[in-house]
C-alpha cells in the first residue's frame, strides 16, 4: 500500500529529476524538453495542436503525420491529449454534448453531410473557420465554415451536427521550468491531494 512517505518521495524525486533535467540543458546549451502533466484540456490547447499539422498530406484512411483523413486526423489531435476518441466520423458524431445552436467554441467537432449521414468532419477554430483533412485540397487545411451571401461554403450548405468534448480531463506539455514552479504547492494547500494538478502527477 502506499504510504504519504512514499507519495512524497516519488513526488520529491520527480521534481529533482526535472531540476536536473533543465540545468543539463542549460549546461549543454540545449532546451528542456517540455514536461507532459495531467490537467483539463480546453479548446483552445485542441486548436493550437490542430494548427501543428496544417499541409500534412490527406490520404484515405490515414491516422498519422505521415498521412490523415479526416477523422484520423481529429482521432490523434485528440489522444495527443490523452483524450479517447474512436476512428470513423459517425462514431466521433455520437460523443460529447449538442451545445446550443450559434454557440460555437474552438474545439467543438462540426460534422458534414456527405450522402450517408456523417461523411466529415473538422474542429471549429473560431472566427466561422475550421481546420480538416480536406480530401478535395489533399491535405490539412483551413476553410470558412459558413462564410456570407455568394461565398457561403460547402461546410455551411451541409453541417449536419456539433458535438463538444471540451473541456476535458487530459494530458499537455509544459516547458520544464515552469513545471519546477508548478510542482510546488501553495501555502496551505495539501501535498499529497491529487486534485491539484500542479504536481507532475
Amino acid at each position: 500500500m502506499e504510504t504519504v512517505a512514499t507519495r512524497l518521495a516519488l513526488r520529491a524525486g520527480a521534481v529533482l529529476l526535472v531540476t536536473a533535467t533543465a540545468a543539463a540543458a542549460q549546461t549543454a546549451g540545449a532546451v528542456p524538453r517540455p514536461v507532459p502533466v495531467h490537467g483539463i484540456v480546453d479548446g483552445y490547447t485542441i486548436v493550437q495542436t490542430a494548427r501543428r499539422y496544417l499541409g500534412v498530406r490527406y490520404v484515405l484512411g490515414g491516422t498519422t503525420p505521415r498521412a490523415f483523413d479526416c477523422s484520423g486526423f481529429v482521432r490523434y489531435v485528440f489522444q495527443r491529449h490523452g483524450i479517447s476518441v474512436p476512428r470513423t466520423a459517425h462514431e466521433q458524431s455520437a460523443l460529447g454534448s449538442r451545445p446550443d445552436d450559434g454557440d460555437l467554441q474552438p474545439g467543438d467537432l462540426l460534422f458534414f453531410y456527405g450522402g450517408e449521414g456523417a461523411q466529415h468532419i473538422a474542429i471549429y477554430i473560431g472566427n466561422d473557420s475550421i481546420i480538416h483533412a480536406s480530401s478535395t485540397s489533399k491535405r490539412i487545411k483551413v476553410d470558412k465554415l459558413a462564410g456570407k451571401g455568394k461565398e457561403r461554403s460547402w461546410f455551411g450548405q451541409r453541417l449536419i451536427a456539433v458535438r463538444r468534448l471540451l473541456p476535458a480531463e487530459g494530458t499537455f506539455t509544459i516547458p520544464a521550468w515552469t513545471a519546477l514552479t508548478a510542482a510546488a504547492p501553495s501555502e496551505g494547500d495539501d501535498p499529497f491531494s491529487d486534485s491539484g494538478l500542479p504536481w507532475l502527477f
